[in-house]
This record gives C-alpha cells, sequence and structure tokens, in this order.
C-alpha cells in the first residue's frame, strides 16, 4: 500500500513543500503556546490589579468613615460653604450647637440660615467676599428663630489639587461653657473676698460685744426682778446673744472644713435627722407631713458624719420654713453604685423659689426670712464641695423644691 507521503507526490506536493508545511505548522504551534502563555499572564495580571483595586477601594472607604466618624466627632462645629455662598458641610457638633438639622440647611444660603452682615469680619461669608481669613475671633451666633449664643470661630480657604479656591471653611465652638466657668472663678472670688471681710467683722465685733454682754449683766444684778427696766435689759441681752450666734456663724462659715472622715451607715443618719425635724416639727405645732423613704439596700462608706448630719438638718430646716399646714416633705436617698455615688434628697411642697432667687440662695447673707442669717445653704454647699459632691436644686413657685446632694462613695 502507498504511504501518505507517495500520495501527495501524486497529488503535485513535493517533498521540499511538505516539510515547509510541517515547519509552518510547528511555528502555529509555537505560536498558539506563545499566546496562550501570555493571555494567561494577562489574566494573572489583571486578577492582581483587579485585587490592588478592592484594597484601594476597601482602604478609601475606611479613610472616608475615619473621616466622615472625625467629622461627625470632633468637638466643634464644621461648616463650608462653596463660591456661591451655599452651605455643603454642616457636621454633627454643628447640628447640636446651633438646634438646626443638616438636612434643612444643606443647599441654603449661608445668609438664608444666620443672619450676618456679609461685608463685617464676623463670618465665612466676609472671607468668600474679602479674601481674608479670620482666626481667633469671637461673635454672638444668631441663628433666625432661635436662641443666640457666643462663639469663638475661625475661616479658612479650602483648595483642590490645582490650588484654586473651591470653598470656605468656617469652624466655630460653644463659648457658654467658658462664660459660665469665667461666672464661677468671678463668683468665687468675690466670696473669697466676702468671707475675708466677713472674718475680720466678726472677730471685730465679737471684742466689744463681749463687753456690752458682761455690762448689761452687771446692770441687771443691780435691778429688781419686779423692776420694768428688766425686761429692756433681757431684750439688750437676748440681742447680744443673737449678733454673737450671727459672728460665730460667719466664723465657721469662713473658716476651711476640716473633715474627720469615719465609717457611716447613711441609713441611720438619714433616720436621726428624720426623727429630729419631727421632734422640731411637733413642739412648734406645725401640721407638716415628713416622709423618710429609705431603699433596702445599704452600703457604709466614709463621710464626716457630724458635718453630714449639719447638712441634712440645714436642708430639712429650710423646708420646713417653706412649708405651711398641711404641706409635706420628704426625705430620702438613692443609690447609684454604677457611679459608685449615692444621691440624697429632701422635697417639700411648699411656697417654692422665684427663678431670680434660685440664682442665689447658697450666696452667702442670702435669706428671704426676716431673722435668717442666709449662712445655712451657703455652709450646706460648702460642707458637700468638701467630700468631693455636689448639690442641686429644683423649684417651682406654688409646687415646692427638691434639694439633691451626690455625694461619691469613698471605702
Amino acid at each position: 500500500m502507498p504511504d501518505k507521503e507517495d500520495d501527495l507526490q501524486q497529488e503535485g506536493i513535493s517533498g521540499d513543500e511538505l516539510m515547509e508545511l510541517v515547519k509552518l505548522f510547528e511555528g502555529f504551534n509555537e505560536a498558539s503556546a506563545s499566546f496562550a502563555k501570555t493571555y494567561r499572564g494577562l489574566e494573572d495580571r489583571i486578577a492582581r490589579l483587579s485585587a490592588q483595586l478592592e484594597e484601594q477601594s476597601r482602604l478609601l472607604r475606611r479613610t472616608e468613615g475615619f473621616l466622615a466618624s472625625v467629622l461627625g466627632n470632633v468637638p466643634v462645629g464644621l461648616l463650608v460653604i462653596n463660591l456661591d455662598g451655599r452651605i455643603t458641610l454642616f457636621n454633627d457638633y454643628a447640628e447640636k450647637l446651633t438646634g438646626i438639622k443638616r438636612d434643612d440647611c444643606i443647599g441654603k444660603r449661608y445668609a438664608e440660615v444666620f443672619e450676618v452682615d456679609a461685608l463685617a469680619p464676623e463670618s465665612v461669608l466676609f472671607t468668600l467676599n474679602n479674601g481674608s481669613i479670620l482666626e481667633s475671633h469671637e461673635r454672638t451666633m444668631r441663628i433666625k428663630g432661635a436662641e443666640q449664643h457666643p462663639v469663638r470661630f475661625s475661616t479658612n480657604w479650602i483648595h483642590d489639587e490645582s490650588d484654586n479656591r473651591t470653598s470656605v471653611l468656617e469652624v466655630f465652638e460653644d463659648l457658654r461653657p467658658l462664660r459660665e466657668l469665667q461666672n464661677r472663678i468671678a463668683h468665687s472670688a468675690n466670696l473669697a473676698s466676702l468671707g475675708e471681710m466677713a472674718a475680720q467683722v466678726a472677730h471685730e465685733l465679737r471684742n466689744p460685744l463681749a463687753g456690752v454682754q458682761g455690762f448689761v449683766q452687771f446692770l441687771q444684778e443691780d435691778i429688781a426682778d419686779d423692776d420694768p427696766s428688766r425686761m429692756t435689759i433681757e431684750k439688750i441681752i437676748s440681742g447680744v446673744r443673737d449678733i454673737d450666734r450671727i459672728a460665730s456663724r460667719l466664723l465657721e462659715f469662713t473658716s476651711p472644713v476640716d473633715l474627720t472622715f469615719d465609717s457611716a451607715d447613711l441609713h441611720q443618719i438619714l433616720r436621726d435627722q428624720y426623727d429630729m425635724i419631727v421632734a422640731e416639727t411637733h413642739h412648734s405645732n406645725a401640721n407638716i407631713d415628713i416622709i423618710l423613704s429609705l431603699p433596702e439596700e445599704n452600703v457604709e462608706f466614709e463621710v464626716d458624719p457630724m458635718l453630714l448630719k449639719q447638712a441634712i438638718l440645714n436642708l430639712l430646716k429650710n423646708a420646713t420654713n417653706a412649708c405651711e399646714d398641711g404641706d409635706q416633705i420628704e426625705i430620702g436617698m438613692r443609690w447609684r453604685l454604677l457611679n459608685n455615688t449615692v444621691q440624697i434628697f429632701v422635697r417639700d411642697t411648699g411656697t417654692g423659689i422665684t427663678q431670680a432667687n434660685l440664682e442665689k440662695i447658697f450666696y452667702p447673707f442670702f435669706t428671704t426670712r426676716s431673722r435668717g442669717t442666709g449662712l445655712g445653704l451657703s455652709m450646706v454647699k460648702k460642707i458637700i464641695e468638701a467630700h468631693g459632691g455636689t448639690i442641686i436644686v429644683r423649684s417651682e413657685i406654688g409646687a415646692g423644691s427638691i434639694f439633691k446632694i451626690e455625694l461619691p462613695i469613698k471605702r
């Protein structure tokens, strides 16, 4: 049987042409193999690039989330306007400070939200119109239809990658806490000066008072019991004792509080003061309902028992003075063990305190009673703060008042 080569030769294909075809076929196979290899290389490269792109996208999302978290939680207001004066960014703190929702101001012109003079150096509009940035300026933020409050603010330009100005940033912070702190410092300084003066006055008073009391007592010994002048002498002695008592309270108030810590049963302290105020109201024939509210659990911790009793009794006496027949007083406490504190409260349904007086009740010498010294509540505040605690009061005219003491639990 003739082979295939003989058949090809019979069909007119020579041996050289056959070899050429074989070489071409081998070259095609090599090219196909090379192409397949290159294709696989491209596939691998595309896979690597896809993985890198996915990683970059993930990092970008993390960065965007981080920036959003920073912008949302940074404790200053951040606001950005574009070159048309429209708000494009309004962070969470800006919402909290102004009371304006982000959705209600994004896209609006700055002047539609805030009452400002665009030509005055008091807002981001000045930078937009004038070109000059503002650093650490103060102004009263006036929001249309909302409360006004002081802020400190700065402005600056935002640029793109080509250093072209694209928008303006305003950063602002609430100055109310600072103003409150400044007022408290000024008030403390005034109280310190007042305390020094009061201590000097008390010392100067007590010496002549002792002399007056001694001379009056000599006169009293020479006057018969049935002499009408004896009543006058007794009134003088009573007045001198009242002045001496006030001088003693002044010295007590101006002296540093020296705490003597001891393990105390707070339930028992409140029971003792409850029993004392019940006895006093009964003795004065006052028809006031007094309630003691104690939780079941009890924890002993370190306080100065004597001074704490004094503070609680002062609050209870203050409550009885505000009450009339038929009113109610409640003394009680609540444990706040998660915060490591305890709260003591004295609530009454008495006459209440006006808003104007609420700001003054802890001032020394402030009183609304004709025979009061105005030092009782001041001393309560001093004792509680010496323990590292706080005292607050809420009141409503005709509905009564509540005083709340919060003390740290020290063991």
